[in-house]
């Protein structure tokens, strides 16, 4: 096997670094995506320590993300989660301490009787099932927490890791939407009852890396962004069950849990010391489909809607 020799942005004069610790600064460094825990640990748990939080008031963005055209402006919630690295075998946070804020519309609605013979004001009633399809979009929005940010960005996230058990690595990830995340959520009816909500998410996100470090000494990576996907590479699922008391799992409006995967696209611009290129290291290394993410979505603040539902938004607390 061909030995990958060290670059020599990991160097500095009178000390050296193993390629390990070049693998170990790429663990911290992608530690931020979208949301998830390792892929054998898939049951809920909470994050040691944390606790539901309110912050004073509704967000100055909550209401900004409209649609010309389009239908009615929800609202915002809160979002936080972790994110699985697969080459890499770890899992990072994301979302704490500043949380995302992501603002909703709905963009269409509609809905239908099964069997189609039964009009849709008698489908319950003559023993049918009336299926709603809600439309929506979602995108983020400053969070009126963190300075200096921009719609479709997440809070940039810092993370300091002992990698290898010895090794501290930081950096922090700035995730950006390419435009919004598209949601579909449908409502079944039967007897009376909504009885399941079942939504997805799919939508385009890029990841950038800045203020990597290694056992405290800054590695320059240049502008290292991965490029644009031509596909949705965000999925993300939920389902609610109306039919309980309280009501259970994910909808839009009481959020809760969405999982599904994240694929990271191959790194560009990964430039450091004398222009030597890390793009190949960053991509091979880290760059893949299938990384296991869980956001939890707090609920929907909505202060445009008469009887204002739950402002302002809480900030849920993230689960593996």
């Amino acid at each position: 096997m061909r030995r990958i020799p060290t670059p020599r942005s990991l160097r500095r004069p009178g000390r050296w670094l193993t390629r390990t610790a070049a693998v170990a600064v790429l663990i911290a460094a992608t530690g931020a995506l979208s949301s998830a825990a390792p892929a054998a640990v898939e049951e809920s748990r909470r994050v040691p320590g944390a606790a539901p939080r309110a912050e004073p008031g509704i967000p100055p963005a909550c209401s900004a993300f409209h649609i010309p055209g389009e239908l009615q402006q929800l609202g915002c919630a809160f979002v936080v989660g972790y994110a699985n690295v697969n080459k890499l075998n770890g899992a990072v946070l994301l979302g704490v301490p500043d949380p995302g804020l992501v603002s909703v519309v709905i963009v269409a609605n509609r809905s239908f009787c099964v069997p189609s013979t039964i009009s849709l004001p008698l489908c319950v009633i003559r023993g049918g099932v009336r299926h709603t399809l809600t439309e929506y979009k979602f995108m983020l929005e400053p969070n009126g927490i963190t300075p200096d940010m921009a719609e479709g960005e997440f809070p940039p996230a810092a993370q300091t890791l002992l990698t290898f058990g010895f090794m501290p690595v930081s950096a922090k990830m700035h995730l950006r939407q390419l435009g919004p995340i598209s949601g579909t959520a449908e409502t079944t009816q039967a007897n009376g009852r909504h009885t399941l909500i079942s939504t997805t998410l799919s939508g385009k996100v890029t990841i950038q890396l800045t203020d990597v470090k290694v056992n405290g000494v800054p590695m320059n990576t240049g502008v290292c962004h991965t490029l644009d996907p031509e596909e949705d590479n965000l999925h993300l699922s939920g389902s609610g069950d109306n039919s309980t008391i309280p009501p259970a799992g994910y909808t839009v409006a009481r959020g809760g849990p969405l999982i599904g995967t994240t694929d990271i696209p191959p790194f560009t611009d990964c430039v450091g010391d004398d222009g030597e290129d890390l793009t190949p290291l960053f991509t091979a290394s880290v760059s893949g489909p299938g990384n296991y993410t869980k956001m939890i979505q707090g609920n929907l603040c909505s202060p445009d809607i008469s009887g204002a539902n739950g402002c302002p938004p809480q900030i849920p607390v993230p689960e593996r």
